[in-house]
């Protein structure tokens, strides 16, 4: 407790705060920060200099107290504590040193935000559901909202009050929180930012696996003349690692990390998401980490040296050039090239976020990246860093941007200008070149393959592209090329036209144009939804109908209110849904619209990963598919005969990251859908399981069609409504369809949430190209013929429910009515008519797109 404030508390000569010398020495000081309007008091400890100013003191206790989102300028030293005594401060100039003020080590300095400071930003996250059918907002604040109250909060959500809490798991797109030992941090200490996904998940009570001795790797820890093991699987990670055994230094920070093998060969350490399996370790063997270990001062004295070089570094005239550094050589069509450092440690993400902050046009997009012999994959290496991939301090790496927007495109982004006026008549386009990909924005292959189907459904298109040829195509016209006529109907309905516009027309003299990067869509489709916002994976269902559904409502207030826009016309029918009193046996309809049909799916077969760790340590990933009633036994089984080689049965060891698992073991008892099978030297005591009954006749669409049309009793019971009945009783329902869209969108529910599990079902339906008659779920009283549907697109989900990736197939009706196209990102294949059946039909089919045959409507070029 401090005593109470003297009477004259303002600092003065005979301060005993003025009894240190004048040297420039280190001292050590406790800052505390209170907020007493929103009930916010935190604290750091700090190693620093009597020069320092107090303006960069007060930049260090925000720094440190993860609140970025507060100004200095707001933010004052009102007091200091030495010796159980406070003292009131009036710094009115932050230029002043710490010495000038009177400070001396061991002080405990306390701020203030001033009386006229904003409030603190709040910051949101969007938290969905276990079952991923709901998502919430919550409101937080960076200065005070610990893990825990997150935690609370989803809980009394999702009412989840009956689960205990360690069943209970918090994830972002990255990580999993750490609720048992995070609990009191706060978020923002968690690397938890504004409009992040916070994904809430339910793990079922653990299996018991039969587990063996030997199992886990030895760590043996060496630092500072002391020795400790560590025990992990040997599929943890580096960085897993090093949390672990900073765990056990307490309250010392480890540096100078090092990690050698059993033959004291020093492992490679720049990717700490590289896990120890990958260096060939094995589970039983022991490996060697030494590092040094500092106290808290120790290291906040080595962190301020380092900013302060870092400063002086900065206000040098001649900087130096750090010793991981290399070049990058950003090479432009026209203009100068641009060049800057990089570290080698920095991962191929950072690298293009900086690359693309040097663009000075948006039209431009990033071709290639090379070094020397190396070329980087700008999808698959994206979270590698550069030295992995066997760059080197002092390379020079060659960032190569095209320009890939068509010239002769009217409808462009305003952000842009046009450097040629051309002709206004639009020439006929060569109907043999392959349609235009789209550009991934970051895991944005589930818009893009959304788009690729919508954008190939002939009337949607034809409606946007008609108005602008009106617009664009005729001599004596507007002479404003830039402007977009569906501008004035709203945001995301102009940058849905601008992208078909782009989409359909090609610059004459750059006939290689492949790609278009549809940035403004997806700004515009993220200012309505903060989903689409992020570089988060997302669902392509939702993303398309959200999206229809904006056109719909910025058309119709457009229209003054007229409900009959375009997308109401095609993709809007009408669904009977009838229920039957089991007990009078009277009917009670009613009719909604419907704009899709969900079709839920059996699940046959069961899809696992398998990581293979041969004898020589080498890793192979391999795809097993198996029926979801068979054991371990059979899954390993099926790996072994898709190796050919059937007895590899007997010298596989089936692992999870928490032990050996046994072969009885049902697949139903296995949460995951990753497995680890460790090939041995000698023979196992694997016993083959019993053969299961051969599956049964693949699903057809029709018969998921009968299925979701054919009377089903409810779980609930009901109560008639006719007078003479009144009787509670289970109805019975069906569902009829009333009237046909003219796109039928179908949507195969592959998604499913069973007993706190996410899984995807894999089933393998068989849908037709052409022919496919609905007429049998009309009414009988329907008098239509027009119940004849042709597929003309499809988009695929391939992976898991946790990570996966989209791809779309469409038939391109400007150039051959039976030619289709697989859209993957910005890659655009022709599928040969002889893989048709193999290659469109497919067990990873998520939306099918069909197009009534009665439907007239011209072909324009895409």
């Amino acid at each position: 407790m401090y005593r109470s404030l003297p009477a004259n508390p303002v600092m003065n000569r005979n301060s005993p705060f003025r009894e240190q010398n004048r040297e420039d020495q280190r001292i050590n000081l406790r800052l505390r920060y209170n907020d007493r309007r929103y009930g916010t008091e935190l604290h750091t400890d700090i190693e620093t200099s009597l020069t320092n100013t107090v303006g960069r003191i007060t930049k260090d206790l925000l720094e440190f107290l993860c609140l970025d989102d507060i100004s200095p300028e707001v933010v004052s030293l009102v007091g200091a504590g030495l010796n159980g005594r406070y003292y009131v401060l009036k710094v009115t100039e932050k230029r002043r040193s710490l010495r000038d003020v009177g400070v001396t080590d061991g002080c405990t300095l306390y701020f203030e935000p001033e009386n006229n400071a904003p409030p603190p930003k709040q910051c949101q996250l969007t938290v969905v559901s276990p079952d991923e059918t709901d998502r919430i907002d919550f409101k937080w604040y960076t200065a005070k909202t610990t893990l825990a109250i997150l935690l609370e909060y989803i809980i009394e959500q999702f009412s989840l009050q009956s689960i205990s809490r360690d069943r209970i798991h918090l994830l972002t797109i990255a990580e999993e929180l750490d609720i048992s030992s995070d609990g009191k941090k706060r978020l923002s200490e968690l690397n938890i930012h504004d409009r992040m996904s916070i994904y809430v998940q339910i793990i079922p009570p653990l299996v018991k696996t039969s587990t063996k001795e030997g199992t886990d790797v030895h760590v043996q820890c060496i630092y500072n003349g002391d020795k400790f093991i560590v025990n992990v699987p040997n599929t943890t990670t580096i960085n897993e690692l090093k949390d672990k055994i900073q765990m056990q230094c307490k309250d010392r920070n480890i540096i100078d990390f090092k990690l050698s093998n059993e033959t004291k060969e020093e492992l490679d350490l720049n990717d700490f998401y590289r896990v120890l399996k990958s260096f060939g370790i094995k589970p039983g063997q022991t490996v060697y980490a030494t590092f040094r270990a500092t106290t808290r001062k120790t290291q906040s004295l080595i962190n301020n040296t380092q900013n302060s070089i870092s400063t002086d570094s900065s206000l040098s005239s001649t900087p130096k050039t750090k010793h991981d550094r290399v070049m990058v050589i950003c090479k432009f069509p026209t203009d100068n090239p641009v060049t800057f450092q990089i570290s080698v440690r920095d991962t191929i993400i950072q690298l293009i976020r900086e690359i693309k902050s040097r663009i000075p046009n948006k039209r431009l997009v990033l071709s290639e990246i090379n070094s020397n012999d190396i070329h980087i994959n700008l999808e698959n290496d994206t979270f590698r860093c550069l030295a992995d991939l066997g760059i080197k301090p002092n390379d020079k790496i060659n960032a190569i941007m095209i320009d890939k927007s068509p010239i002769y495109s009217s409808i462009v982004s305003k952000q842009t200008t046009m450097s040629l006026k051309p002709d206004k008549q639009i020439k006929s386009q060569s109907t043999s070149r392959i349609p235009i990909g789209l550009t991934n924005l970051g895991n944005s292959c589930y818009m893009n393959s959304a788009l690729q189907c919508l954008a190939h459904i002939p009337p949607l298109t034809n409606f946007f592209l008609e108005s602008m040829d009106r617009t664009h195509m005729r001599d004596n016209e507007d002479e404003n090329n830039d402007w977009n006529p569906y501008d004035a109907v709203g945001d995301v309905t102009g940058a849905y036209a601008e992208l078909l516009w782009n989409l359909r027309k090609r610059d004459e003299n750059n006939p290689d144009m492949y790609t278009f990067t549809p940035n403004r869509i997806k700004d515009n489709m993220g200012k309505k939804d903060s989903r689409f916002a992020s570089s988060d994976q997302q669902d392509a269902q939702e993303f398309m109908t959200f999206l229809l559904d904006i056109i719909h409502q910025e058309l119709k207030t457009k229209n003054k209110n007229d409900r009959n826009t375009i997308i109401k016309k095609l993709f809007f029918g009408e669904i009977t849904s009838t229920v039957t009193c089991t007990a009078c046996h009277k009917e009670d309809s009613t009719i909604n619209p419907i704009s899709s049909l969900s079709i839920p799916l059996n699940r046959q077969e069961r899809r696992f990963w398998i990581t293979f760790i041969t004898k020589q340590g080498k890793d192979e990933l391999t795809l097993v598919d198996v029926p979801i009633d068979g054991q371990v036994g059979h899954l390993v089984e099926a790996f072994a005969q898709k190796h050919t080689e059937p007895s590899l049965f007997y010298y596989v060891l089936v692992m999870l990251p928490d032990g050996e698992v046994d072969l009885n073991t049902p697949l139903s008892q296995i949460t995951g859908d990753e497995l680890i099978f460790m090939e041995q030297e000698e023979r196992c005591d694997n016993i083959r399981p019993k053969p299961l009954e051969k599956p049964k006749t693949a699903s057809t669409l029709d018969n998921c069609l009968e299925e979701f049309f054919s009377k089903e009793y409810l779980e609930d019971e009901w109560r008639c409504q006719q007078e003479n009945c009144k009787k509670k009783v289970i109805p019975m329902k069906q569902l009829k369809l009333r009237t046909l869209p003219s796109i039928l969108i179908i949507q195969f529910k592959r998604f499913s949430h069973e007993n706190g599990l996410h899984q995807k079902v894999e089933t393998f339906v068989n849908y037709p190209l052409e022919g496919l008659d609905l007429k049998r779920f009309l009414p009988s009283s329907s008098s239509s013929d027009d119940a004849i549907y042709d597929l003309i697109a499809v988009c695929n989900h391939m992976g898991s429910i946790f990570g996966g990736h989209y791809v779309a197939y469409a038939q391109d009706l400007s150039s051959s009515k039976n030619k289709w196209f697989k859209f993957d990102d910005s890659s655009v294949t022709s599928v040969k008519p002889s893989e048709y059946e193999h290659e469109i039909i497919s067990r990873d089919a998520y939306l099918l797109f069909y197009i009534r045959r009665d439907i007239l409507y011209p072909i324009t070029s895409l």
